[in-house]
């Protein structure tokens, strides 16, 4: 088969439309502050954000899960799974460093199947906070409420519900009517709205997430409100600042979530326009990965002295970090659990 000379022309040689797309192209970079330069230097920074809080989040798990008195206790295996989800969101964000190094997404089925990794996996995440916040509240004010709610196997019911969230908006994000996807050349997400099933994906997940807000905030009141209230009790049976401490990172997780949310949903009238407003949001929503193992790390002096931070010569029982020996009663130095086991422990 034989190339005459016109194709041989319009395949070596760009043509005129070639040119024009090109150069608009490179304005419209050039306009909105992106280069090559910022290409690799916001990629990699994706790429070794959410590799560090994939590795610093499956540190603490490790030693949740491999520790029997913390496992037993709903808020962390709240906390646990909070921590699956989150890593889970770690791999595309990884990936999309690549892309935005590249400035492709190699392939559509690509670009979809990060999408339908991340949003589902965040959505999870934001109904965890908010059953975590209930948990929180139930575990402090009642032990009759918190055995009907999350006593024996019950508290698998919640994890059920939180995985239905994150089956339901993969199958409507894996369908061919919805997509979110990451676009290079803005350093973020957004969905595809040509596709007629992406603005109810859209609706419903901002729903879920900013609807949210104000039922853990509603929460969070009342939990503030009753630790003020008992705060002499507490005082005298010293559980009062093991409470704080796990309010604190309880606390956290979800302001974080909270601040999240209203920006990446609101951003258009709360934020400029620009390139790097999107870029920080990004950035925010690679972080929220590290947000529960920094605040974990803080409040948890025995898992400082356990991975080397640093040692004293306080009684730190060995195997099991987050447990201070001082007699025969285990004392917790931080972290959520329920009221009866801080009880027992304290």
């Amino acid at each position: 088969m034989s190339i005459d000379g016109t194709t041989l022309s319009s395949i070596l040689l760009p043509t005129s439309t070639d040119l024009y797309i090109a150069v608009e192209a490179e304005e419209e970079a050039s306009e909105s502050g992106r280069t090559v330069q910022t290409d690799w230097i916001i990629g990699i920074s994706m790429m070794a954000l959410s590799l560090a809080c994939a590795v610093a989040y499956y540190v603490i798990l490790s030693i949740i899960y491999k520790d029997k008195e913390l496992m037993r206790m709903p808020s962390y295996r709240f906390m646990f799974f909070l921590g699956v989800f989150d890593i889970a969101q770690c791999f595309p964000h990884f990936v999309t460093g690549i892309f935005t190094v590249k400035q492709t997404v190699f392939h559509p089925g690509l670009a979809k199947a990060m999408g339908v990794i991340a949003t589902p996996c965040y959505v999870a995440y934001a109904v965890l906070t908010i059953f975590l916040s209930f948990n929180r509240l139930v575990q402090l004010s009642s032990p009759t409420l918190d055995k009907y709610f999350f006593g024996g196997q019950r508290w698998m019911i919640w994890i059920g519900m939180a995985s239905g969230f994150w089956i339901a908006f993969m199958i409507a994000l894996a369908s061919p009517w919805a997509t979110i996807r990451y676009i290079p050349d803005w350093y973020s997400w957004d969905y595809d709205y040509e596709l007629v099933g992406s603005k109810y994906v859209q609706r419903v997940e901002m729903l879920i997430e900013v609807g949210g807000i104000f039922v853990s905030a509603f929460f969070y009141a009342l939990i503030v409100y009753r630790l003020v209230k008992t705060k002499k009790r507490f005082l005298i049976s010293k559980s009062y600042n093991a409470e704080i401490k796990v309010l604190i990172q309880a606390t956290v997780i979800t302001v974080y979530c909270t601040v999240l949310n209203v920006l990446w949903h609101n951003y258009s009238w709360m934020l400029p326009l620009n390139l790097w407003s999107y870029t920080a949001l990004n950035f925010m929503w690679i972080l929220n990965s590290g947000v529960y193992p920094i605040i974990y790390f803080i409040v948890n002096k025995a898992l400082r002295d356990r991975i080397g931070v640093k040692r004293s010569n306080t009684n730190v029982l060995g195997a099991v970090s987050v447990f201070q020996h001082k007699t025969r009663i285990m004392e917790r130095t931080a972290t959520p659990k329920s009221k009866s086991s801080d009880d027992e422990k304290v």
